[in-house]
């Protein structure tokens, strides 16, 4: 019993000094504060609109958040060292908080920060713009201060460092269009197809999902087994993909109602030698 008493008094005598119990108090009130700010931002961000000022606002708002949370773990950190016995104000006094950070923080991390930054004030995008990075193509999902994340229409979240964003495109800034080309077979007279397919413009726009009225352009290439017969519709970035997939949609069906032929290629085989 001697040997238990002499641990549980270990323990209590551990548990009891202020080296313990301050720093883990330090710890859970920082967390229990992150939390909460991070539920009091949320009441700022609004999901719903897709205008560039409620994007933007939100952006700022989750870029705030960053910045909170990374002040809140500093402060709790030089708490910390000071209960232990170190000497934090020479520190605050010789570096200031931007050494303090960079003391913290290896050099990348801070060209992460400064270029989270720039992209704010030189409004390089906002959350929920399609973004085009290299051969990356998505919507930015979330910003912070180190990274930014980009997701495609597949599904495939691409994460990309901050600093390494020094130039990007912006496909939100400006209107997308769709261009389709609709082979038809060599028989089939044009002002049948030109019948058909302005009334394919017609129902396209009928979507609302473009933006101007969709057009019929006319003869765009004479094919091996095709006629090619070419049409555009305009949207917004981002609505190109779906736009693209209900137009061809309408296509197909208005085809077959018309009952003009798609052709296909198609290949004749021969059995025997004498052709």
């Amino acid at each position: 019993m001697d040997g238990f008493e002499e641990f549980i008094t270990t323990i209590y005598r551990i548990v009891s000094s202020y080296k313990f119990y301050v720093p883990v108090l330090t710890i859970c009130v920082s967390f229990l504060i992150i939390r909460a700010a991070q539920r009091i931002v949320k009441k700022f961000i609004n999901k719903d609109s897709k205008s560039i000022e409620v994007k933007r606002k939100n952006t700022i708002v989750a870029l705030v958040e960053n910045i909170i949370k990374y002040l809140i773990i500093i402060v709790a950190f030089l708490i910390v060292l000071s209960v232990w016995g170190l000497d934090v104000s020479g520190l605050i006094t010789g570096l200031g908080v931007v050494g303090i950070v960079g003391g913290l923080a290896i050099q990348d991390a801070l060209k992460d920060i400064i270029m989270g930054c720039n992209i704010i004030m030189d409004n390089y995008f906002v959350v929920g713009d399609v973004v085009r990075y290299n051969d990356f193509t998505g919507e930015v999902i979330e910003f912070g201060l180190k990274n930014t994340k980009i997701k495609n229409v597949d599904g495939i979240v691409l994460v990309v460092a901050n600093r390494e964003i020094s130039s990007i495109y912006n496909l939100s800034q400006k209107s997308s269009s769709v261009a389709i080309s609709v082979p038809v077979a060599y028989e089939e007279k044009e002002e049948k197809i030109a019948k058909i397919l302005t009334k394919v413009c017609t129902l396209v726009d009928e979507l609302d999902l473009t933006t101007k009225q969709t057009e019929y352009l006319g003869v765009d290439a004479l094919g091996d087994s095709s006629v090619n017969y070419l049409m555009r519709a305009y949207c917004k970035a981002g609505d190109q993909y779906e736009l693209k997939r209900k137009m061809l949609a309408i296509v197909k069906r208005e085809l077959d109602n018309g009952r003009v032929k798609i052709p296909y290629p198609q290949v004749e085989v021969h059995n025997g030698k004498n052709i």
